[in-house]
């Protein structure tokens, strides 16, 4: 038996299939293909067994010479929305923490960028016209990186065998978006203008009769359809329409994602459905505001949030290092700390404890995922009679 040609290191041998024909050739994903010649299917499989302990030895030597690659690179650019992270005081702490840990002295130039379906658009441009990525992270949720993964915009790292606190869980999109934060959507509602016992515990109490009364007329609904959409998932189509025409008779105005201060105020004293809506209970409620965040389903439509490296990144290095520090226990405690907002799949967050101590149910990353990856196209007619409705 003879090995004729080694690509690339291997990495992850979970993925591998033999063809016993002349040349032989193994696949591993994400990792290295041999090509070698053998007249036996008995030496292959000494081969595969002598794969495993060589990934193990690359998957160490990786984190390796990515801190060494990154001590070459000086810096790297990250556009996304103004305040993510908390904005620029929090990825200032989150700069010397991570330089602390990898010995680094990398320098993270942020920019405030457009949204993420825009800054989605860009990295696949950038990719297609052959440019390097104008952003060497990308943030986003499952939207996103289902458009992002059928476009291939981004580079496959495994990030579970690299470094040690990372479980293949917390990649949502394998090898492509690793979880930095679980965002949950919910109901929020102002406790000193609905009491306990007379708010909603469901998104089906909101259009419920004996309950309803008491914010007909006065309730925000989002300008939105997705969340709508979503529900479809746990829902009949039917079911959402008919909750939709319910929702839209009681309500008394539209509300956008992150303006929960108009429902602490008072002005609206219900919000049928806000993202973000426990991280913005635990901020408000800091400051001794009156606002309640209720989960509306079960189990709950949350947003995993993910960073991933664009192909064309021009640092990988310093990106890939810098996705991998925003798993861990360090990085989620600076973000708990300064924005309230965490992973649920990393040990004692605000996150993790909040599910636990409420049991409450997530709906899981795979069925998110393959909803997602069904594209634009599917259930055009669904949504485009849920926007009708909502411009009533």
């Amino acid at each position: 038996m003879r090995i004729y040609l080694i690509k690339k290191p291997v990495q992850n041998v979970q993925d591998v299939w033999v063809k016993i024909q002349g040349f032989q050739k193994f696949n591993v994903e994400a990792g290295a293909e041999i090509v070698m010649k053998t007249g036996g299917e008995s030496i292959i499989l000494a081969i595969l067994f002598a794969l495993v302990p060589f990934h193990s030895a690359v998957a160490a030597d990786t984190m390796d010479s990515l801190i060494a690659g990154a001590k070459k690179e000086p810096e790297f650019t990250f556009i996304a929305g103004a305040q993510t992270f908390g904005g620029q005081k929090t990825l200032s702490l989150l700069e010397s923490a991570f330089n602390k840990k990898f010995g680094l002295n990398g320098k993270i130039r942020f920019s405030a960028g457009p949204e993420m379906n825009a800054m989605a658009a860009r990295v696949i441009t950038e990719l297609k016209m052959g440019a390097k990525a104008s952003s060497d992270i990308y943030h986003g949720s499952q939207s996103h990186f289902a458009l992002l993964h059928k476009e291939k915009a981004l580079d496959t790292v495994n990030y579970s065998g690299i470094f040690p606190w990372i479980t293949k869980d917390m990649e949502i999109f394998p090898s492509e978006g690793l979880l930095i934060f679980t965002s949950l959507r919910g109901i929020i509602y102002n406790s000193k203008l609905i009491p306990k016992d007379r708010a909603p515990k469901t998104y089906e109490d909101l259009v419920d009769p004996k309950l309803s009364p008491a914010w007909a007329g006065k309730m925000a609904i989002p300008p939105y359809v997705s969340w709508l959409v979503e529900l479809s998932m746990i829902w009949s189509e039917d079911k959402v329409k008919n909750f939709t025409r319910k929702l839209v008779a009681l309500s008394g105005g539209r509300l956008r994602y992150s303006e929960e201060e108009r429902v602490v105020s008072g002005e609206f004293p219900i919000a049928a459905n806000m993202g973000g809506a426990t991280e913005q209970m635990w901020q408000w409620q800091a400051k001794g505001a009156p606002l309640v965040a209720v989960m509306g389903s079960t189990p709950v439509l949350p947003s995993y949030f993910q960073l991933g490296v664009p192909r064309n990144t021009a640092h990988p290095n310093l990106s890939k290092l810098f996705v991998g520090f925003m798993a861990s226990k360090e990085a989620q405690a600076i973000l708990e700390k300064n924005d309230f907002r965490t992973s649920h799949l990393v040990e004692g967050t605000i996150m993790a404890k909040y599910l636990k101590q409420n049991k409450v149910q997530l709906q899981e990353a795979k069925d998110s995922i393959a909803f997602y990856l069904q594209g634009e196209d599917s259930g055009l007619e669904f949504k485009e009679e849920l926007t009708k409705m909502l411009k009533q």
